[in-house]
């Protein structure tokens, strides 16, 4: 009996720190974080935490832990490099509850907290799910903003813990794309808008499930607050209770949207360069350097979308038919304008960028995505300097 009570001693000193607060007191709840202002803080963020006792020699601690999965390190090597090719990584990391929620509140935004309702089992399996997690051989993951991120990892870890399977309680049957989705966070940020809608192509544009939309934090609370599981009995238990709101401690400061909108500066910019065709073509000379500017810049711009479309990772980046008119073949252009104005070559050049200008604005309403409304006079202003360098061209050469 007393080997039996030794015996006993040992596996509870070696076992019970692997089940540090694994008790039935474990408290699990969903923390959303509202959006902030800036460019990053637009979509939100989530967290999980729990509050559990941590055995500690002749004493019990109570801890009170928030893991996340946005953590990431601006200094790595090649991180702006490897974040357009798709090669982010970003890593689990915790907190305390009370610096998360200050973190948030602090910068005008709110946090919502979404009590879990989870059996003690569930909540000791997830409360080692994200313990495992957390060690260094297994915190790293490769970050994908839509279908890998700070907000599907909770939810797949809440998941795996529960002992039958859930259901997500979906009544709104409105079927949204990615793209609209992302044009509701980023709606007062028009120049974001753009670049957005430039880099990611047609896959952008698909049906969402209603899981797929959970990659934003807000709507992963929401589904999450009226999802439920069916028990042996045939009830449902649902996951979610009543939800707390933390408010901010200080106004939110709005961002003034621009006047100065992708739409009117590029309309402008068209205006512009029309009028500046349209002199040059009477005076029956080229203005070169407005030509280098423009297809240089758009050669530019092209070189980056053909970066993301076939060479980058990126699931939304490719097919993307922006590229019949932000193209690399600008810089072709400049290149036929500068060393031989006068050659066959330029004017053959000139008419094929031309040709599949046209076949953008002629095949857009058909393609399977949605196009800026900036992309329409964007495209055109380097269209017009074709038009406008054979015109001239041949006038010159009827004189």
């Amino acid at each position: 009996m007393k080997r039996l009570y030794a015996l006993l001693s040992i596996l509870f000193f070696v076992v019970a720190p692997s089940l540090a607060g694994t008790g039935d007191s474990i408290r699990v709840s969903l923390l959303t974080a509202a959006p902030g202002t800036e460019v990053y803080e637009l979509f939100g963020h989530t967290g999980i935490r729990l509050v559990f006792d941590e055995p500690r020699t002749g004493d019990t601690l109570r801890r009170d832990l928030v893991y996340n999965y946005g953590l990431f390190d601006f200094e790595a090597p090649h991180f702006l490099y490897r974040f357009t090719k798709g090669e982010t990584d970003y890593s689990i990391g915790t907190s305390t509850y009370d610096a998360f929620v200050t973190s948030y509140t602090r910068r005008g935004s709110k946090v919502y907290e979404l009590p879990l309702n989870l059996r003690a089992g569930e909540a000791r399996r997830l409360l080692e799910a994200l313990r495992t997690n957390m060690q260094p051989q297994n915190r790293v993951y490769r970050y994908n903003f839509l279908y890998d991120n700070c907000a599907t990892r909770p939810r797949d870890k809440i998941e795996e813990a529960l002992d039958s399977g859930i259901v997500y309680d979906k009544n709104d049957t409105t079927v949204a794309t990615f793209r609209r989705l992302i044009h509701e966070c980023t709606a007062r940020h028009a120049w974001l808008t753009f670049g957005i809608d430039l880099a990611l192509g047609a896959p952008l544009d698909r049906p969402t499930t209603y899981r797929e939309q959970m990659f934003l934090p807000a709507v992963l609370a929401d589904d999450l607050a009226h999802a439920y599981t069916t028990e042996e009995n045939g009830e449902k238990r649902f996951i979610g209770a009543p939800a707390e709101t933390h408010e901010a401690q200080v106004g939110r400061t709005e961002y003034a949207p621009t006047p100065f909108t992708p739409v009117i500066v590029f309309w402008a910019a068209l205006g512009i360069v029309m009028l500046v065709s349209a002199i040059e073509y009477r005076k029956g000379r080229h203005l070169r350097v407005l030509d280098y500017v423009i297809f240089g810049l758009y050669g530019l711009f092209g070189c980056v979308l053909f970066f993301l479309i076939f060479i980058s990772i990126h699931p939304a980046t490719s097919p993307n038919y922006s590229a019949l008119w932000c193209h690399p073949l600008w810089w072709f252009a400049a290149l036929c304008e500068a060393f031989v104005p006068h050659r066959r070559i330029t004017a053959q050049a000139m008419s094929l960028l031309l040709l599949a200008t046209a076949a953008f604005f002629i095949a857009a309403p058909f393609l399977p995505q949605v196009f800026n409304p900036a992309f329409y006079p964007a495209a055109a202003i380097p269209a017009v300097r074709c038009v406008a360098w054979i015109t001239t061209e041949r006038k010159c050469r009827r004189l």
